[in-house]
């Protein structure tokens, strides 16, 4: 081998080496030049990103990932209570739970008979359901053999001191009953009984009260089956709003004389009413929401309409005179 070669490559060598101080400054120029080049595309491609997203949905992105809002509910569910002697009840019930459903909400049927409200009424308070009593009246205001200890226990607990106007406080509630008004001095009695005790014990009437009649001839709908139809309608229309965080005008704590719904002429107390015979009052100046028909809610509409247009003919006549007068 040539030994002027050996001596050549042992040169470089130690030209490398002398050198190598600037060989690493070199490479660590390099990398850094390579590193500044990916953060800048990485800032770009970030921030046209952004541009093509909504602002809503960056709202949403966090740490990389993106969370889910909780959506508020409103109504977790619907609780149907019916307490029937001939199956009625039971049948409107079944119809209600199938509307009921038809809102993507969990319904439950429920027999009076086979439900104990000293252990489970309470839990209604914060369920955030709505509770629907389909309550028939029986022999002589009676309630039917199913709904018996539950209006024994609700009564006793309206009347008793220990549980209070606000036991059941955060409790949504509507009463349908079913009567016959032949039997004038208790038609309805176990519906307007439930109603009643339940507002006496702090409950909140989501809608008025409902009442179905047997007797085709004064039924304001032409049956108990039209009567129900139509007070379903009506909770089916509340249900919806509640679902979205709507609250009626009205809380079911009218003032006497200063509701301020659109809706308190269709749902004022009826004259003579079991509501208005010796209650327990939350306040002095307050009395139950009770209910009546939307019939009746038109008629009195129409009357205050009448002495609305009544008025502006009086001042009609009286610019009349005056100008007769002034001729």
């Amino acid at each position: 081998m040539d030994p002027s070669l050996d001596m050549w490559d042992f040169s470089s060598l130690i030209s490398l080496w002398i050198n190598r101080f600037y060989i690493y400054l070199g490479f660590a120029f390099g990398f850094s030049l390579w590193l500044c080049f990916q953060i800048v595309i990485r800032k770009q491609n970030k921030n046209s990103q952004e541009k093509t997203v909504p602002k809503a949905s960056r709202d949403l992105m966090t740490n990389g990932y993106i969370s889910l809002q909780k959506k508020e509910v409103f109504v977790s569910g619907v609780k149907i209570f019916y307490g029937s002697q001939t199956g009625t009840a039971k049948g409107f019930a079944t119809v209600l739970a199938e509307a009921v459903s038809s809102l993507d909400l969990p319904v439950a049927v429920i027999n009076l008979k086979e439900y104990d409200p000293d252990d489970h009424l309470v839990e209604e308070v914060t369920s955030k359901n709505v509770c629907a009593f389909l309550v028939a009246t029986y022999t002589d205001g009676q309630p039917t053999e199913s709904a018996e200890w539950f209006c024994r226990w609700l009564e006793e607990a309206a009347n008793d001191f220990r549980f209070g106007k606000t036991y059941l406080k955060g409790v949504r509630y509507a009463v349908f009953g079913l009567g016959n008004s032949a039997y004038v001095s208790h038609f309805n009695k176990v519906g307007k009984n439930v109603d009643k005790w339940l507002w006496m014990l702090g409950a909140h009437r989501v809608m008025s009260r409902g009442e179905g009649d047997c007797d085709v001839v004064k039924s304001k709908h032409g049956s108990i089956e039209a009567d129900f139809t139509a007070w379903k309608a009506r909770f089916i229309s509340r249900l919806q709003a509640l679902c979205k965080g709507e609250r009626k005008p009205c809380g079911g704590n009218c003032k006497k004389g200063k509701c301020e719904s659109n809706q308190h002429s269709s749902e004022a107390m009826e004259p003579g009413s079991h509501a208005q015979e010796g209650f327990h009052q939350r306040d002095a100046e307050e009395e139950p929401f009770g209910s009546t028909s939307e019939e009746e809610s038109g008629t009195e509409d129409h009357q205050s309409l009448k002495s609305v247009i009544d008025v502006e003919d009086l001042g009609k006549i009286m610019d009349r005179m005056k100008k007769e007068k002034v001729l």
